[in-house]
């Protein structure tokens, strides 16, 4: 070879090298600008707004395929171009799960919890960017793929929406057993993100977003993960697990079961007194769970012969009390509470039915009814099933890379015994089949009902419970909270049978 050729190999190579060390530079770059500090994450740093509206968010898609939110170009075709994120019309039936990406900035749900894998800046995304530069493909923002059911959501949802009265708020959570995916995660009432999510006029957004604080019912309060409610007598499913865990104790033991207890300014009674409640010499535990007797469980509160409060607080945390669920890297629910330690005997007898301080979210409630019907053992909730990376392929059309995230199937706890779960399942058939909730009889569910007393007009209705009645697939919590005639089987129960028709579809 010549010194003439030679001299060209070498500037090739030299050029082929800078450009290799330009495009680490830069990917170098993108990693940092993945790790932003507080002051570019800043909502007022208009350098970073101008930057993310630049950028196309990637899709969140249901597991049905239905796409829930996604980037629109503002002016297609221009390679400065804004992009608007967009939600389904009827964006208020996942506004629990996508959350929203407000025109300020302001972020909530899937859409805050994975933000860096949507906007492109993830460091298992941009670590290949160099290799895009060269090859002239372009990221973009990366794709979740959540467990969400979209059928069953927006029925939920619609179940909420034309309840009759109008409920002040309402939940619902469906968990698939085995893995423990969420299937759906509704609440009421809600919002349009449509309605936040206009880059163009962030001021807007602002105002609607501080009007939506000051709304009835709070809106922007995920009610199937974040808010706490009294869970009423399906905290009952609690007690009785602590009970059936104790010396030998079974679903056929007979407990006390009186038409009264006296309290310090006046008594606690059952709703009714036949079928088990207000019998003088007891009744089984399984009749009382199915007639749900008010004076049995307040009385496993106080008595530590019989149960006591310190057992009942053991088998409250066992379930996961007393510290935040984990669902995503941060996205977690609060701790639900049982007001353990306390020495005022009025607070733990209300208490032990699901009254007073007794605080719960929805997805607690679903997560117990879970290890019921899954034989004892708790799967830890999850929402997104995985997180795919994406460039610009031919013709502009987004393109996948491949998995960058995707979710392992992880035991959250063993909470009751096998032997435990079998005898509250068989409590929960009975509630149905002769207790409060046979009017659900023929729905295919099974559960506990549950009341809340709010104030002297105001309440609230649970049901708990899994589904089908045999070899079960699903757990679940419905609450509604309204007038204080509502009830578990006539309001709240209806509405998980109806949910659960929709996921059972064939």
């Amino acid at each position: 070879m010549g010194a003439g050729n030679m001299d060209g190999e070498l500037k090739r190579v030299g050029v082929a090298g800078l450009a290799l060390i330009g495009a680490l530079a830069l990917n170098v770059t993108w990693i940092q600008a993945g790790r932003s500090d507080d002051l570019r994450a800043h909502a007022l740093n208009n350098r970073r707004f101008q930057g993310v509206a630049l950028r196309a968010r990637g899709d969140i898609v249901s597991a049905d395929g239905v796409t829930m939110a996604w980037s629109e170009a503002l002016s297609p075709g221009d390679a400065k171009t804004k992009y608007q994120r967009r939600y389904l019309e009827n964006g208020e039936a996942f506004l629990p799960v996508t959350g929203y990406y407000a025109g300020t900035l302001e972020q909530s749900g899937l859409e805050l919890a994975f933000d860096s894998v949507l906007d492109g800046t993830d460091q298992r995304q941009t670590a290949g960017s160099w290799v895009h530069l060269l090859t002239g493909e372009k990221p973009l923002g990366g794709s979740l793929r959540t467990t969400i059911d979209a059928k069953a959501q927006v029925r939920a949802y619609q179940a909420f929406a034309s309840f009759s009265p109008t409920p002040s708020r309402a939940a619902a959570v469906f968990l698939e057993l085995k893995t423990g995916a969420i299937k759906v995660a509704a609440h009421y009432p809600s919002f349009d993100p449509n309605t936040v999510a206009d880059i163009k006029n962030p001021g807007d957004d602002q105002r609607r977003l501080e009007e939506l604080d000051g709304a009835k019912g709070r809106p922007r309060v995920n009610k199937a993960f974040l808010e706490l409610f009294p869970p009423g007598s399906s905290f009952k499913a609690v007690v009785a697990a602590a009970f059936l865990g104790k010396d030998g104790n079974t679903k056929d033991s007979v407990v006390p079961a009186p038409p009264t207890v006296a309290t310090g300014g006046g008594q606690i009674k059952n709703s009714h007194d036949d079928h088990g409640c207000g019998v003088a010499n007891g009744s089984p535990l399984i009749d009382t769970f199915a007639q749900s007797c008010n004076t049995t469980y307040a009385l496993m509160g106080v008595r530590d012969e019989l149960l006591g409060n310190e057992a009942i607080r053991a088998q409250s945390e066992k379930f996961g009390f007393y510290k935040p669920i984990p669902i995503e890297q941060d996205l977690s629910a609060p701790a639900s509470e049982y007001p353990h330690d306390v020495d005022n005997r009025d607070e733990i007898l209300r208490g032990s039915f699901g009254q007073g301080e007794t605080k719960t979210t929805t997805l607690q409630m679903a997560m117990v009814a879970a290890a019921i019907a899954n034989g004892g053992e708790m799967m830890k909730p999850y929402l997104v099933d995985k997180a795919v990376g994406r460039i610009e392929g031919d013709k502009g059309k987004p393109e996948e890379t491949g998995t960058i995230h995707e979710a392992e199937q992880e035991t959250f706890g063993k909470p009751i015994s096998g032997d435990t779960a079998s005898q509250l399942q068989d409590m929960m058939r009975e509630v149905v089949s002769t207790g409060t909730a046979k009017a659900l009889q023929g729905r295919n569910i099974a559960g506990k009902t549950g009341t809340t007393e709010l104030t002297a007009t105001r309440g609230g209705a649970w049901f708990v419970g899994f589904a089908p009645i045999q070899e079960p697939r699903y757990a679940f919590a419905v609450f509604v909270e309204g007038p204080s005639t509502l009830n578990g089987a006539g309001d709240a129960g209806p509405i998980a049978a109806d949910i659960f028709a929709t996921l059972d579809r064939k």
